[in-house]
């Protein structure tokens, strides 16, 4: 069927007009196009995209050099975002990448001709997103609906051991993309091609000359050129870590590189390089050995205790009451791990590379572990670049314990939410190194214990208590922690409707718990009907809606921790009332029990107990368990609106 599927797609696509794809030759009927032939709902698309990877020797250094080149069509006003350009740069203070927009010109058609808006010089700026990323912008100007806009731009990297990632998909309409990379024969690298759509793929091989050491070279390049058509948008699917991991792709991973002596070096899954080349860095190796500017204060810390746990605990607290993040990410630090410390704030590799020092000073076993966030997608190979964040690990009888300092609610093994990216790489200044697991297994819950009265007028009121674990905590505290009572009463009134809260209390004693009471009046959950009173078992808590509403599913499905959610609710009836009927008693679960639901009422004089728990087992699950998890979703939601029914007696 998806075969079918895409024959028509092309055949559809043969329609459209012809297109040159050199810059600045847009034509009327580009600009004449009212919405796109196969997507009329897209806001924009791109009509062609070109990039070419090629090597060059500077300096006798090798450099890579990304030239790409963009036309795009405006449909809409929502499309005019897309006259914001942005590419992301890796950045040093010395030897680092560069970025140079060479055009960009907006097109509209006015009175009947083509009108070129240029991008005047010194209209980019560049952002700092991280001690070790930047970003180049543009905005071109007079985007309309209907333009076409263009813009070229070129990327200079020293680093060889990071091609860049291409990416052949967007989230609007693709008609054309091609890329091509020119890799000469003395470097090796591995293909990584996202498997979703199929590349048209051409190669040939060419003998080419270059300059270095002030003396001619001559070697054979790989010319590999890949292209396809008619891509449609990227649809992003409920439940996904991050888009990127699954548009289609290419990636390319250093395996070896012969230099002009002839020598060869290895690197592909080389971590014993990673580590050797970020202990030997300043801004990493060398602020993990710095202890003087804390020894003081952690002396007086640790006085005295001899427990290494107790020890792991004191300066983990100290370091997370201490220090600030910045909201940096990076594997290096900024301005240095003393400045951080004395003022309180710092990138992530200093606040966490501090971590690691005071731990080894108090004679633990601490590593730095690199990683790479939700946000960065998925690392595929062994690259400092392909990575974003450092964290610590203690490692104690061939076991870690996992930490990040710059989350204040974040415990010994309990990460934040953004760490929880598959893997991470434990790096030791001996230049070992080991894989890390970062997903936790650990089921995190959330118990609601209610007391409740309903009246016969079917106004329910009582008492709530929440008790939050684990994840479920942190999160809980992450959202809730520093805000007065009132605008908590406001956050969950809104959140679960026809509720009034009152007598709110909120307490985070400990590390992975958070709970928290309050009195509620609810008069939109039980309806009545001459003598008979309809109410919901699970009130305000009723969930109504299928998260799971995509036909077919692409991609794995990612829960982010598993959860369990448990409900106990005991209702009072009313007097002059009874017990008519009440939803059976079930128990659900989905293929291989990665969900379960259990769904419980009983009944004894005037009092309804309901107990409810849905259980989540896992943190990411493959695409195939789907469509018995949506299947599974779809029941549990008809059980919940199943009613209570009382009958005046």
């Amino acid at each position: 069927m998806r075969n079918i599927f895409t024959l028509l797609f092309v055949s559809f696509a043969c329609t459209v007009f012809a297109r040159d794809f050199r810059l600045s030759k847009v034509s009327k009927e580009e600009l004449m196009e009212k919405e796109h032939p196969l997507d009329p709902s897209a806001d924009a698309a791109i009509l062609y995209k070109k990039g070419n990877t090629h090597f060059k020797i500077d300096n006798d250094n090798w450099v890579i050099i990304t030239e790409v080149e963009v036309r795009l069509k405006v449909y809409t006003k929502k499309g005019y975002k897309y006259g914001n350009v942005e590419v992301p740069y890796y950045y040093k203070r010395v030897n680092g990448e560069s970025v140079t927009f060479e055009e960009a010109s907006t097109y509209n058609l006015v009175n009947g001709e083509i009108e070129k808006t240029s991008l005047k010089k010194g209209d980019d700026h560049t952002d700092e997103v991280s001690s070790t990323r930047r970003v180049k912008k543009i905005m071109l100007q007079d985007v309309k609906e209907g333009s076409v806009i263009e813009y070229k731009y070129v990327v200079k990297s020293p680093y060889i051991h990071s091609f860049p990632d291409w990416y052949f998909q967007e989230k609007i309409p693709v008609n054309y993309i091609e890329y091509t990379v020119n890799i000469p024969q003395l470097f090796t690298y591995n293909r990584i091609l996202n498997p979703y759509y199929e590349l048209k793929e051409d190669a040939e091989v060419n003998r080419k000359s270059l300059y270095a050491r002030s003396a001619k070279i001559t070697f054979q390049e790989i010319k590999q050129t890949y292209s396809i058509e008619n891509l449609p948008a990227f649809k992003t699917e409920s439940y996904i870590d991050n888009p990127d991991n699954y548009r289609l792709y290419v990636k390319h991973e250093l395996a070896s590189f012969r230099d002009l002596d002839e020598k060869e070096t290895k690197y592909s899954n080389n971590w014993e390089s990673v580590a050797k080349t970020l202990y030997d860095d300043d801004d990493f190796g060398s602020e993990i050995k710095k202890n003087s500017y804390f020894k003081d204060d952690i002396d007086a810390l640790i006085n005295g205790v001899n427990d290494n746990d107790k020890k792991l605990t004191i300066v983990f607290n100290y370091v997370k009451e201490r220090m600030s993040w910045n909201e940096k990410y990076g594997l290096y630090c900024s301005d240095g791990v003393k400045k951080a410390y004395d003022e309180r704030s710092g990138n992530c590799a200093e606040i966490n590379l501090m971590l690691t020092a005071m731990l080894r000073y108090a004679g633990l076993n601490a590593n730095p572990v690199v990683l790479s966030t939700k946000d960065n997608g998925l690392a595929t190979y062994a690259s400092i670049y392909s990575y974003d964040f450092v964290i610590c690990a203690v490692e104690v009888n061939d076991k870690q314990i996992l930490l990040d300092a710059t989350e204040p609610f974040s415990s010994p093994d309990m990460l934040p939410v953004r760490d929880l990216n598959a893997s991470g790489w434990l790096l030791r200044d001996n230049n070992t190194w080991k894989e890390v697991k970062l997903n936790t297994e650990k089921l995190s819950k959330e118990m609601v214990f209610v007391s409740a009265q309903l009246s016969a007028d079917g106004t329910v009121s009582g008492k709530m208590n929440c008790k939050y674990s684990d994840y479920d905590a942190m999160m809980y505290k992450m959202y809730f922690d520093n805000i007065p009572n009132d605008k908590h009463m406001d956050e969950l009134e809104s959140s679960m409707g026809d509720i009034e809260i009152s007598d709110l209390e909120y307490k985070a004693d400990t590390e992975n718990e958070a709970q928290v009471s309050y009195n509620f009046k609810s008069v939109g959950h039980a309806e009545v009907v001459g003598d008979m009173i309809y109410l919901s078992p699970l009130l305000f808590h009723t969930e109504t809606e299928n998260s799971f509403n995509e036909e077919k599913r692409l991609y794995s499905l990612d829960f982010v921790y598993p959860s369990q959610v448990r409900y106990n609710f005991v209702f009072a009836i009313p007097e002059g009332y009874a017990v008519e009927s009440m939803p059976e008693a079930t128990r659900l679960s989905s293929v291989d029990g990665i969900t379960d639901f259990t769904f419980r009422l009983s009944s004894s004089g005037n009092q309804i107990q309901v107990l409810c728990i849905s259980t989540q087992n896992y943190s990411t699950v493959g695409p195939e368990y789907y469509d018995s998890i949506k299947e599974m979703e779809g029941l549990t939601l008809k059980k919940q609106a199943e009613k209570i029914v009382l009958k005046k007696i």
